[in-house]
């Protein structure tokens, strides 16, 4: 990894003309995080493209997670700053020696954006010096545009650093991001050039917040890559070569708005004499509790927990099922799901998708013509569902291909990150520093 002020050699890119190339930066809290693996294919295709993309994470990198393969090319591109360090501490001074009335102006607006809510203010405080001295790195490196991936922290880093360095920034709203608190969300889309929304939901819950800028949100999906939708249709459930029946799938974090639970709930509803197997992928707070719900649900080794997984063995666990359940609910935190890319991945693939009818995702789930929509929590509901894809896998396969459809036309990742790239790099024109 680079540390700050240190560039290297870019990796070969496409033909671009220079005028057109531009230096990209995306900021996230966490890295490597194999759970944002959307947010790395971008900067892959970024780079495809021409541009240099560059990746920030706020907090130290995660030594205990994957990075995945696809993005090995890009690691040298990849950095971050000490909370309380040098590199951080001096270029925030340095910074108010030069501009003092606008850094005060700017801290002035941070604190009273948060002074309702403690806890994210001092977060926010906490981030601030290596924020400022992003700014100033952008500035010298000539940076054309910051992203936050994320309208939390991401985006407050992201609006810092375009303050201080004069920068043109944007941030796409997600999910929690945007219900859980809406702290200073409203200025920061203000001082956007952009607000990318990965839903329409998302478009009307924000467009219902008093001053936010409507006309500068952006509808610009999530996606997939190509090669994940060329995967040929399973055999039927009931020609398994190896007797297992329906084989059922969960990835994503073990964690309570997933509503893992309810899907072990519905396993054990299944009729008796119906065959089937359980892969769930995926790592999280939740995760010993829900091997000992399995256990005393009687599920015992028909539920296979395969922990966390890289990108390759995830499309390797995809091609295995039949069906991807994702039965997300509302966290008592308020936390909820916005369209999780697991859902594009197995539609990609061909696979049926059972998921609940929350946020965004009946936007890409169809109940009966792209896939099975449930309410959230309803364990009947998830269990009834499996049942009719292992009655009438005909039916379920027509739908299963209809969902790869959807996925072909609306969701490739090449296509989305292309108009995000544009968006980013449309009227370059440089804030004031």
């Amino acid at each position: 990894m680079n540390t700050i002020g240190v560039v290297t050699q870019t990796a070969e890119r496409a033909e671009m003309a220079p005028a057109d190339r531009r230096k990209l930066l995306v900021v996230v809290s966490e890295f490597p995080k194999i759970t944002e693996t959307f947010a790395y294919r971008n900067l892959v295709e970024y780079d495809r493209m021409g541009h240099e993309p560059w990746l920030f994470h706020i907090k130290p990198y995660r030594h205990h997670d994957k990075v995945h393969a696809f993005f090995e090319p890009l690691m040298h591109r990849v950095f971050s700053l000490p909370y309380l360090g040098a590199s951080s501490l001096l270029p925030m001074l340095a910074e108010w020696i030069r501009a003092p009335r606008r850094m005060a102006c700017l801290a002035a607006r941070l604190i009273r954006a948060h002074w309702r809510e403690p806890k994210r203010g001092l977060a926010v405080a906490a981030l601030y010096p290596k924020a400022v001295a992003l700014g100033r790195w952008c500035r010298a490196q000539g940076i054309d545009h910051v992203h936050g991936e994320f309208a939390g922290h991401p985006a407050n880093a992201a609006f810092i650093a375009s303050q201080v360095g004069g920068v043109p920034f944007s941030f796409t709203a997600h999910a929690n991001d945007i219900f859980v608190s809406q702290a200073m969300l409203v200025d920061k889309a203000q001082a956007a050039r952009f607000i990318r929304s990965i839903s329409a939901y998302n478009i009307r819950f924000l467009s219902e917040l008093e001053g936010f800028p409507t006309e500068r949100l952006k509808l610009i999906r999530c996606g997939v890559v190509a090669e994940q939708t060329r995967t040929p249709a399973p055999e039927a459930p009931d020609q398994s070569p190896d007797g297992e029946g329906l084989r059922i799938l969960y990835v994503g974090s073990l964690i309570e708005k997933k509503g893992v639970r309810h899907l072990l709930e519905a396993l054990a509803q299944l009729p008796t004499k119906m065959r089937w197997r359980a892969r769930i992928v995926g790592g999280g707070d939740l995760a010993a509790a829900l091997q000992a719900q399995a256990e005393a649900l009687g599920l015992g080794a028909r539920v296979q927990f395969n922990g966390p997984q890289t990108a390759e063995e995830v499309a390797a666990a995809h091609r295995w099922a039949h069906v991807l359940v994702v039965p997300s609910i509302i966290a008592t935190s308020g936390r909820v799901e916005g369209i999780p890319v697991v859902l594009m991945e197995a539609m990609g693939h061909g696979r049926a998708v059972i998921a609940s009818a929350l946020s965004g995702i009946p936007e890409l789930v169809e109940d009966g013509q792209t896939g099975w929509l449930t309410e959230a929590g309803d364990a009947s509901h998830i269990a009834n569902a499996l049942q009719e894809i292992a009655g009438d896998w005909p039916r379920a396969a027509a739908i299963a291909a209809a969902g790869q459809a959807r996925i072909q036309n609306d969701y490739l990742i090449s296509e989305n990150a292309r108009a995000l790239a544009a968006a980013m790099t449309t009227d370059p024109q440089r804030n004031p520093p």
